[in-house]
């Protein structure tokens, strides 16, 4: 499908409902666009998207990736997350493959990623990341220097990555804090985008939002899952398939 088809299709939509456009995240899940944005190229997969009526994400991470704390596969964040970008783009085939290792850290996902990504052959991956590595106190330098192989791991296999970092846990706000600048410092190194799950949901909990943080105090309920894979789809909706100029200004709120 081409990229002009994609928009046409968009357009439809948004001249119907010219609010899906000016705030595609609602209560409970609303966030800011500067939560939204993604700074980096994705720029093979926005042509693949251009290309072709079917689109493979492959996500690699740790135990939210696996669906833990969703009370069924369905609920799940990348479950969530293809629906979301089905509805997005209209007319394109999306397909979400979900490799969650609970407790994985940054290192194990590391070594699996040219397998994985040669039985998914996937048109992006994204890398979820970082929060295991927080708690099992992995050196910083060493995650630093283990995040940047396994980018380049999937660079050289030909296809692009986007990181998506750890959720947002109000009382180990201080552990976060140097995992997630080391992410963004890689990002602003390699071009590498974000998907700011972290900013996003702190952003969330600290206007009062509802609660997305299970009875454990670590993982995301059905309501995290519902709005990171919401948050997810709309940033990436942003960044490979934008809505031409002239019909964002048509639509941007006054």
């Amino acid at each position: 499908m081409s990229l002009f088809r994609v928009s046409v299709a968009v357009a439809v939509v948004a001249l119907a409902s010219p609010a899906a456009v000016a705030d595609p995240m609602f209560a409970p899940c609303k966030v800011a666009d500067a939560d939204l944005s993604m700074a980096g190229k994705l720029d093979r997969a926005a042509k693949r998207l251009k290309d072709a009526d079917d689109f493979r994400i492959l996500v690699v991470g740790s135990s939210s990736t696996a669906g833990v704390g969703a009370t069924s596969p369905s609920k799940a964040y990348t479950a969530r997350l293809e629906t979301e970008l089905e509805q997005r783009l209209a007319g394109v085939d999306v397909s979400v493959v979900a490799r969650g290792i609970g407790g994985e850290t940054a290192v194990g996902a590391e070594a699996r990623l040219k397998t994985e990504i040669g039985a998914a052959k996937p048109d992006l991956v994204i890398w979820q990341i970082g929060t295991n590595d927080v708690y099992r106190k992995i050196d910083v330098a060493a995650f630093r220097s283990i995040a940047e192989r396994g980018i380049a791991d999937i660079t050289a296999a030909g296809v692009d990555v986007a990181l998506l970092d750890p959720q947002y846990v109000p009382q180990d706000e201080a552990l976060y804090t140097p995992y997630i600048g080391v992410l963004k410092q890689i990002s602003a190194a390699t071009g590498v985008p974000i998907a700011r799950r972290y900013d996003a949901m702190k952003s969330i909990a600290k206007s009062g939002g509802a609660a997305m943080i299970s009875g454990d105090r670590l993982h995301m309920n059905d309501t995290g899952h519902a709005c990171v894979g919401a948050f997810l789809a709309e940033a990436l909706d942003r960044k490979i398939a934008p809505l031409p100029p002239a019909m964002v200004e048509a639509h941007r709120p006054t």
